[in-house]
């Protein structure tokens, strides 16, 4: 007879956890699998919708691509972005379920109540969560359930956590998974602000307080950079202030491969190196030293701790100095475990002053201020506030409170750590001592592919695989989990060596990783992703995804080393911000005049302001109004173009300079000028486009920037890593050519220098003019 298996929770987790258990013929007849959640849809934390209103934003961004984002067995859509949005990964767990679930017991709107040890195995109480407007009858929908085992799937997520200090504050307060549009907390139904403060300050310095800072800059700096947006009142005058407790390292979602080059023993910067997805680069296991793969997350000493903030200063580009005092990862901070972050926009909000960084902890807050106590242990104010928004973290107790108090102590359970509340064995799958209690993704920040892996792991032990008991019954790894309880040197995740545990289990499992045929026999190359490591036993079916998705991360690989992929868009998030402007006309004819330009450019994100065209041809209309230069604007050609783009742009900046104008013949005036930079992440592209005379819309096309793919051979790449990335474009504009050229210098993945020049000829023109950029030096 089957035995019965209880699966609590169905995200990421729970799912993969009952396809685990039903992967082949010989399983699903093994295993009878009900899965109970309390709400009344699939995904856990990821929402299904756009319009869904759960514990992550949809509209947000994973901060890991969808090469490590996923299962063994399930294929992206080569459409989707290499970063999903999250109703985008809820979709991809709807798929999962269609593909793998159609034997499972899946009850939405069932919250577990409560689970008791009966002899050998379970017995679990159920209830029907009403759902929302649903009357209150007085019937409890209540079920006693028996089960042979239980799965707890309910990751980490139990109940946000929010700072006791905070509770005398007069002005709005929220968690940071509650924020979707600020303009909410900080203004009423009808737009106007809430207070007289304009300070908005987040609290919590790690991975959600970068990203929940830098998503608020952003949507202050949209509302205050889109024409027409009234959605914020008066939104220049806000700005972010973040409260952090020590420097973090924040990294963007692309990452150089190749930061350093060396020659003949000398390491240099490489100006242009090749980009790929942040994860596609830090998970390469061919990086490791020979032998069984260690450990290097848990316990961080002095040295390995020195090894990663090398590591980042040199990947990042900077030890982050350049933005302020704060965000420095220098003196004694590069010997203590490093605090990492995901952030394409943080840094050069903070540059610009749009988030201002502290360095402190929260004492109290009361009224529309904040007393906060600096490194030095004294007391700070902070006035002039909005609204607190707590990236505080979650107390993942509640989601084991159906737990029996006799199983908690069994378990050595502990409220108050927030790496490993529970003492469990196999890298946090199980505990020798209730060994039909199984946890898949309980642990902080799971990987896809070790949820995968703990849940094979159950399926051979549930099954009586030897191998599988001797290596449960000799388990140290939860001996040295338990020392890190109150570790002043443990990671900022604790398990979050990915290759490690990853390994680890493969060889537990018996699951060869995959290598390319071309590899020499043992090698051990490339990044780790969970398609690599698979039975050798799958379906057809399953073997396709598996294939399918081998081919897209390979090609993803070849992509960036031969094709120049991502480099745009590290180019386009590199632009952001504040610029120092030196420009240089030289005019080769008398009616038009040389001169220089000194002053700044900035960019300014903002949410795309494009929309895809509606025209059944993909033609827009065309305005043959053309734009005449004139010599206040300084600032290069001015022509039309009609709008030729087919899709909705991904990322849009408003670019605007303003300087002081000094022509050859001594005249000085002032100058401004617009313009709209965009990225379009499908065809990995920058355009530019004239800006109206209100300096916010975007008026006419002016170019796309085409990056120039350098010849491969080594001689080549080696001279070309001391030069920056080269574009150029070419634009008729009636009788008169504008031909454009680039290059973008980097320092990691920072662009620390851009130049472009523009040689116009025509009829009556012949002119060149060179804009050099070059970051301002204070802070």
């Amino acid at each position: 007879m089957a035995k019965r298996v209880c699966i609590i929770g169905a995200g990421p987790s729970g799912l993969v956890a009952a396809k685990s258990l039903t992967d082949t013929p010989s399983l699903a007849r093994q295993f009878q699998i009900t899965i109970f959640d309390a709400q009344p849809r699939i995904g856990g934390l990821w929402p299904l919708t756009t319009q869904d209103d759960g514990l992550v934003n949809p509209d947000m961004c994973t901060n890991q691509s969808r090469h490590t984002v996923s299962f063994s067995d399930l294929a992206w859509g080569a459409e989707v972005p290499k970063f999903p949005k999250a109703w985008m990964v809820g979709r991809y767990l709807e798929r999962y379920l269609r593909t793998y679930g159609e034997a499972w017991e899946v009850r939405l709107g069932w919250r577990v109540r409560k689970v008791e040890r009966e002899g050998e195995g379970w017995k679990v109480w159920v209830k029907k969560v009403k759902s929302e407007g649903e009357k209150d009858d007085g019937s409890e929908s209540e079920e006693v359930l028996d089960f042979d085992y239980v799965i707890v799937a309910t990751g980490f997520f139990g109940k946000a956590k929010m700072p006791t200090e905070a509770e005398e504050t007069s002005v709005p307060i929220a968690h940071s998974s509650q924020i979707r549009q600020i303009k909410s907390l900080i203004s009423t139904s009808d737009g106007k602000a809430v207070g007289k403060g304009r300070k908005i300050v987040v609290v919590g310095g790690q991975m959600s307080g970068v990203e929940t800072a830098a998503a608020i800059a952003m949507q202050i700096s949209s509302a205050a950079n889109t024409p027409g947006d009234a959605s914020i009142e008066d939104a220049e005058k806000y700005a972010v202030t973040h409260l952090v407790q020590k420097p973090v390292w924040v990294m963007p979602l692309v990452f150089p491969v190749d930061p350093v080059v060396e020659k003949d023993g000398v390491k240099t910067k490489n100006r242009s190196p090749n980009f790929l997805p942040l994860d596609l680069v830090s998970y390469n296991i061919g990086w490791r030293p020979e032998g069984t793969v260690q450990n290097t997350s848990g316990h961080i000493t002095t040295e390995a701790a020195a090894l990663t903030h090398g590591f980042m200063e040199t990947y990042i580009g900077t030890d982050q100095t350049e933005y302020g005092p704060p965000l420095g990862v220098t003196g004694e901070t590069k010997t203590e475990p490093p605090l990492l972050a995901c952030s394409d926009q943080y840094l050069e909000f903070v540059r610009q002053k749009k988030i201002e960084v502290i360095t402190g902890r929260l004492a109290q807050a009361s009224g529309d201020s904040m007393t906060i106590s600096n490194i030095s242990g004294e007391d700070e104010t902070i006035d002039d506030i909005a609204a607190i928004v707590c990236a505080t973290g979650f107390d993942a107790s509640p989601s084991i409170d159906f737990l029996p108090s006799d199983v908690l102590e069994t378990l050595d359970f502990d409220a108050t750590d927030d790496g490993f509340p529970l003492a469990l064995n196999v890298h946090t799958t199980i505990s020798k001592a209730i060994p039909t209690l199984g946890f898949v993704g309980f642990y902080r920040s799971p990987y896809w592919g070790v949820m995968e892996m703990q849940a094979r792991f159950l399926a051979k032990l549930w099954t009586g695989i030897t191998k599988a008991k001797k290596v449960l019954d000799g388990d140290t790894t939860m001996q040295t989990m338990m020392k890190l309880r109150k570790d002043p040197k443990r990671a900022q995740f604790p398990m979050g060596d990915y290759a490690y545990l990853m390994e680890s289990f493969a060889e537990i499992l018996d699951i060869q990783r995959y290598e390319p045929p071309s590899s020499p026999e043992g090698a051990r190359t490339g990044v780790i992703t969970p398609y690599r490591y698979t039975y050798s036993c799958v379906s057809p079916a399953q073997n396709t995804e598996t294939k399918l998705a081998l081919g897209e991360h390979y090609s993803t690989f070849h992509a960036s080393s031969q094709k120049a992929k991502f480099v745009p868009r590290a180019v386009f998030r590199g632009l952001q911000g504040i610029w120092t402007l030196h420009r240089t006309i030289t005019s080769r004819i008398s009616t038009f005049p040389s001169g220089t330009l000194t002053g700044t450019a900035t960019l300014f994100p903002r949410n795309p302001t494009d929309a895809p065209p509606k025209a059944a041809n993909n033609a827009l209309p065309i305005d043959s109004t053309p734009q005449t230069p004139t010599l206040s604007t300084a600032s290069g050609p001015s022509c039309s173009r009609p709008n030729t783009a087919s899709s909705s742009a991904s990322l849009e900046y408003l670019y605007f300079e303003e300087g002081q104008f000094l022509t050859s013949f001594g005249a000085t005036m002032n100058a401004k000028r617009s313009y709209v930079y965009r990225y379009f992440e499908e065809k990995d592209c920058i355009d530019l486009w004239f800006a109206k005379q209100d300096y916010l819309t975007a008026d006419y096309f002016f170019h796309r920037v085409e990056f120039i793919v350098p010849d491969q051979g080594v001689e080549s790449k080696m001279r070309s890593t001391k030069e920056g990335w080269k574009a150029v474009s070419s634009h008729l504009c009636i009788d008169d050519m504008y031909n454009v050229t680039y290059e973008f210098c980097f320092s990691g993945a920072t662009l620390e220098t851009w130049t472009c020049e523009y040689t116009v000829k025509g009829p009556q023109k012949d002119y060149t003019i060179r804009n050099v950029y070059t970051r301002p030096t204070s802070f």
